[in-house]
């Protein structure tokens, strides 16, 4: 009975595939806060260590979207913002990276 429990645990946890957007924090530097806008949805993290990877499953809307990532440290803000593919809401996975001039956003179909 405990070997079928763990085999299904492993199976949904394979299937879950993890976070849909991913993050990297690629300004090198301590962030006290990123919020991310895709179109009406946001989500906001805390304390993101420099080269950190973080993830959301917020789901992109059908048709083209606008994607806002603003973040803060030290006192100074940054945002950048970003259209995406009219097809991101077919992506299995979307990984955004974020330096302080600049930001590039892949699609995994």
């Amino acid at each position: 009975m405990k070997k079928i429990l763990v085999l299904s645990a492993i199976v949904l946890l394979t299937g879950c595939g993890g976070s849909k957007i991913q993050l990297n924090n690629g300004t090198g530097m301590e962030l006290e806060t990123v919020t991310l806008t895709i179109e009406e949805n946001s989500e906001t993290w805390h304390n993101i260590a420099p080269d950190k990877t973080f993830g959301s499953d917020m789901a992109f809307p059908q048709g083209a979207a606008s994607i806002l990532l603003e973040w803060e440290a030290n006192g100074q803000q940054w945002s950048m913002e970003y259209a995406a593919i009219d097809s991101a809401s077919y992506a299995e996975r979307v990984s955004i990276f974020f330096a302080s001039d600049e930001m590039s956003v892949n699609y995994s179909f």
